[in-house]
């Protein structure tokens, strides 16, 4: 191994830009761990896809069916179906306007 210059911490002023940083890990560990560590994020992202699809299926189906029983239903039908449609669309709101503060 190699001698490499030694800094005595006594010595350092309080204007010092030094960083000690202390790390066990071998260059095959950390390749290994962003490997990991990226095909967790894939995974990740792929679930949350498809996640993010069924939900948009659900709602559209039940959206679509409301939006049916409100044009054609008898008047106790279309007051749930009136509601169920305001809650879908004051979700999409909400949804929208909380993804807009990043």
């Amino acid at each position: 191994m190699a001698s490499e210059p030694q800094i005595n911490l006594g010595q350092i002023g309080k204007d010092h830009k030094y960083e000690l940083s202390v790390s066990n890990e071998t260059p095959e560990d950390a390749e290994s761990r962003r490997l990991k560590e990226t095909a967790d994020a894939a995974l990740k992202r792929k679930m949350t896809y498809t996640l993010f699809c069924f939900s948009l299926v659900i709602v559209g189906t039940i959206f679509v069916g409301c939006v049916y029983t409100f044009a054609i239903g008898a008047a106790d039908d279309k007051k749930w179906a009136a509601a169920i449609v305001s809650a879908i669309a004051s979700g999409l709101v909400g949804f929208l306007v909380g993804h807009g503060k990043k």
